[in-house]
């Protein structure tokens, strides 16, 4: 009778510690964005001081909505990772911090530096839509306008794993959309150890009773 009420108080403690980790999870909802710019035909760049020109790119890149940042007047995230695809060059990391953001006053989206201050590199398209957008949910395709811009920095190069990227400023088609996945629930680590601290004493106590 004692091992019986040991074990299910402790049953009971282990249970209330599972109850705590499901009652007070962290979300994180990762999220996609493609950032595509059509060939033009009068479009230059380097990478790793080899040229190529008149052709276009797709850059696609992950980050987290729990990373969201405001800045007045849009939002970014940071990203978790981002590479870039220039059909004929090859498929390349970017080393780079970048970042997506949405400038609500304007109405546009782009692709930047990372950080509350990096500066843009490609902007664009434009549309009302991304006046009310608050990178949380779906959107796009979206097409319109893009502008390449502060690429060719010496001071601060777009490194990726190819090399130094640049592309001469330019005008371009663009595309962009962003892809949101389902929740993931990522237990908070305080509660981790206590569930694992009632196991462990329910096993203590459970060798004990029965010594």
């Amino acid at each position: 009778m004692h091992y019986r009420l040991v074990s299910k108080s402790l049953s009971g403690f282990a249970a209330i510690a599972l109850l705590g980790i499901v009652a007070a999870p962290s979300f994180a909802v990762p999220i996609e964005f493609t950032h595509k710019a059509a060939a033009n035909g009068s479009g230059t760049g380097t990478l790793n001081d080899v040229p190529f020109g008149g052709v276009g790119f797709t850059i696609t890149a992950t980050g987290d909505t729990d990373d969201r940042v405001s800045f007045g007047s849009g939002f970014f995230i940071d990203h978790l990772t981002a590479s870039i695809f220039i059909p004929s060059v090859g498929t390349f990391d970017f080393l780079t911090p970048t970042r997506t953001f949405v400038n609500n006053a304007v109405g546009e989206a782009g692709f930047s530096r990372a950080g509350a201050s990096g500066a843009d590199l490609f902007d664009g398209p434009a549309n009302d839509v991304f006046k009310t957008w608050d990178m949380l949910t779906a959107i796009g395709p979206i097409n319109g306008d893009g502008e390449l811009l502060q690429w060719s920095s010496e001071v601060f190069p777009i490194n990726t794993s190819g090399g130094v990227l640049v592309f001469d400023d330019d005008t371009r088609n663009a595309q962009f959309r962003a892809s949101v996945e389902r929740a993931v629930v990522v237990p908070e680590p305080g509660m981790l150890s206590l569930l694992g601290l009632a196991l462990a004493m329910f096993g203590w106590m459970r060798r004990k009773a029965l010594s």
